[in-house]
């Protein structure tokens, strides 16, 4: 009788630390999914937030400061299109260019809910933070911008003091981090 109570225990000895060893071996691989699906959500709303802030640039000459400038821009404004129709060197064809202003939403973000970008995915107040200006590069002044996650997801990037973002007001550069 003894012997079997011995071997009973054993057995959910074995049990146990077994569950636990795949436990420590599964956990972050979860983690990992996560953060990548939540990261995913948020690169592309940046991506999004980025081609509104290049369309402000390309009507205002400078980029927003703020979020309530630029998605009204988004949802509300238009940009100057150049339609042209033949070639400049081809002497056989009439070459012909008109400009015109289309809606700013009807043309690049049908599909977005523009009023909802500024929020970060998973989170239901968060906003992303926003910055712009001007830096001076080879005596050119530049307008620059700066949007990014205030509360990164992985605890790797949170630890680096590196949350996700696009654009940067320290250099001249429109991409994201993610790259």
């Amino acid at each position: 009788m003894n012997k079997y109570v011995i071997r009973t225990v054993l057995l959910i000895l074995i049990a146990v630390l077994a569950y636990f060893t795949y436990e420590s071996i599964a956990a972050p691989i979860r983690y990992a999914k996560e953060v990548t699906k939540k990261e995913a959500k948020v690169i592309a709303k940046l991506k999004v937030l980025r081609d509104g802030q290049l369309a402000y640039k390309g009507e205002k000459g400078e980029f927003a400061g703020n979020f309530d400038d630029l998605l009204n821009f988004m949802e509300n404004g238009q940009m100057t299109v150049t339609i042209q129709t033949g070639s400049k060197d081809d002497s056989t064809t009439v070459f012909k260019s008109e400009t015109m202003k289309v809606g700013v939403r009807d043309s690049l973000f049908k599909q977005v809910d523009i009023l909802n970008l500024r929020y970060v995915p998973g989170h239901d107040t968060l906003q992303f933070k926003i910055a712009a200006g001007d830096l001076k590069k080879n005596n050119v002044i530049v307008p620059v911008f700066e949007i990014k996650d205030p509360k990164p997801y992985s605890k790797e990037r949170e630890a680096k003091n590196d949350p996700l973002k696009v654009g940067s007001i320290y250099d001249v550069n429109y991409n994201g981090n993610w790259k």
